[in-house]
């Protein structure tokens, strides 16, 4: 289950914890919860923090710092009755026409963004929060965005590996608990005309 801004779960934290709970007592097999809470809880709630931008938190480079936030973060979430966060954003932000990534993304510097996002990912782990990198295999380098679109990336698999793979394996590495895998069409990984990596079997 997880919380979207425009449906059941919406409002203030009160509410969405009061929700949880009661699902919790509905349901014969313990539900597992999952937020889209890159910055925090203000992603999806009101009356919540905002923490800042990856993009801002790439400029600071203290990783330090930014463990402190997947730590508080990690706190908030289990508050909620959360288990899961969908982050960090691990795409390479090399495309200034990217529509969709931008000032969630830690930067364009492949190692930045590893050692940035292995912070953030250590900070809500060590604190019993799951986090998933995201969007696999890279959503950084698109002209589209992929919630209304289908990106296709025309780069050969060596550069694909070598940029966009690298926070990836990087974050595995580091026992990632898991990947969310983005709408793209990568020819060099599957030659089908117009499918998505969510849905190839490559």
């Amino acid at each position: 289950m997880q919380y979207w801004r425009n449906n059941l779960f919406q409002g203030t934290p009160v509410k969405q914890a009061s929700l949880t709970n009661y699902y919790q007592t509905k349901a014969k097999t313990p539900l597992v919860i999952a937020m889209d809470a890159e910055w925090g809880l203000g992603m999806r709630l009101d009356s919540t923090i905002d923490f800042p931008r990856q993009m801002m938190l790439g400029a600071v480079q203290n990783p330090d710092m930014i463990y402190e936030m997947g730590e508080n973060i990690a706190w908030q979430l289990r508050r909620m009755g959360v288990h899961i966060n969908f982050a960090p954003v691990v795409d390479i932000n090399n495309n200034p026409d990217n529509p969709v990534i931008s000032n969630r993304s830690f930067g364009e510097d492949r190692q930045l963004v590893s050692s940035l996002s292995m912070a953030y990912m250590m900070g809500l782990q060590n604190h019993h929060i799951f986090a998933v990198a995201k969007h696999f295999p890279g959503h950084g380098d698109t002209n589209s965005d992929s919630h209304f679109d289908l990106p296709v990336i025309n780069k050969e698999f060596s550069r694909i590996d070598s940029i966009e793979l690298y926070p990836f394996k990087h974050l595995i590495a580091g026992n990632l608990g898991g990947i969310m895998i983005a709408h793209l069409n990568i020819p060099s990984l599957d030659s089908t005309s117009g499918l998505p990596a969510t849905l190839s079997k490559k």
